[in-house]
């Protein structure tokens, strides 16, 4: 079985990750905008109650998950950076034992 890692592309891949887990981030703000106004516009209502709520509890689950794909970007990006860091390794150790005994 054969593996092979570009780590490059698995950095900008991480990179997008993370760049589309900010959009959503910022898109969250305004998500739930019309829940408050239907809130506000309905005071001492045990729905409007029950709206806050839900949207507070959505918002959260939302943000929680963003927060966790964000964070799955990132380890994308630093397991890119390991294996580029391993591979170069590599190639120094071979180079040297290449120019040790080729000499």
């Amino acid at each position: 079985m054969s593996i092979e890692m570009r780590p490059a592309q698995v950095a900008t891949a991480g990179d997008d990750v993370r760049t589309l887990a900010d959009e959503a981030k910022q898109k969250l703000r305004s998500l739930f905008h019309l829940s408050d106004v239907a809130a506000q516009a309905n005071p001492g209502w045990l729905a409007s109650a029950s709206l806050t709520n839900c949207r507070t509890v959505w918002e959260q689950r939302m943000r929680e998950t963003v927060d966790a794909t964000a964070e799955l970007g990132e380890a994308l990006t630093v397991s890119a950076g390991d294996a580029a860091n391993a591979d170069a390794e590599g190639a120094g150790r071979l180079t040297t034992v290449l120019d040790t005994f080729g000499t």
